[in-house]
């Protein structure tokens, strides 16, 4: 089993704010989700810990390991886990976006998952990026990224496509488990 642990709430999340790779802290909310996704995998055989570099997904690895009675210290860093780079729409709120970049939104509606952000990235970038570390991952690893990071492990798994990419609901500190590169559950994270 592989579990891909998306981070709790981020200070971005509660102000709906595009964060991607802007580093922002969890909030007191995302501490609690954290502590309940290591309650979660208590039960789990966890071999390996993974994390985003970004505060927010190596705080709730951090926090998950204590839980689980991991050795913090081994936590393995990996920068192709950082969150899909938003570029110009970077740290905006949506509202933001719609009033300063009206024809790049418009643009970003039309292709869907298929965008690629202007100054940033696309979800076959972070594909790109993610295959060669998944393809080396073992069992029994757990994996703390962002949402479209877990997206693009789902698509690079074939486990979904562009067309139904949003019927998985991955809420903060949810767990997506995967089994032989298939989708098995999702763990809620409920408070």
């Amino acid at each position: 089993m592989v579990y891909l642990v998306r981070h709790g709430e981020s200070t971005a999340n509660l102000n709906k704010r595009f964060s991607g790779i802007t580093d922002v802290e969890l909030s007191s909310l995302g501490k609690k989700q954290a502590l309940v996704a290591g309650l979660n995998l208590k039960e789990c055989n966890v071999s390996k810990i993974y994390s985003s570099p970004l505060i927010r997904a190596f705080d709730t690895a951090k926090i998950i390991s204590k839980e689980i009675y991991y050795d913090i210290n081994t936590i393995d860093i990996v920068d192709n886990l950082i969150e899909v780079n938003f570029g110009i729409f970077e740290n905006m709120t949506w509202d933001e976006m719609i009033v300063d970049y009206k024809e790049e939104t418009d643009q970003w509606i039309k292709d869907g998952n298929r965008y690629r952000f202007p100054k940033g990235e696309s979800y076959e970038d972070i594909i790109q990026r993610i295959a060669q570390f998944m393809d080396k991952v073992s069992d029994d690893s757990v994996i703390v990224t962002h949402f479209g990071v877990i997206q693009s492990i789902l698509l690079y798994y074939k486990i979904t496509d562009y067309t139904n990419l949003w019927k998985f609901n991955i809420s903060n500190c949810d767990i997506v488990v995967i089994k032989d590169q298939k989708f098995e559950r999702i763990i809620k994270c409920e408070i």
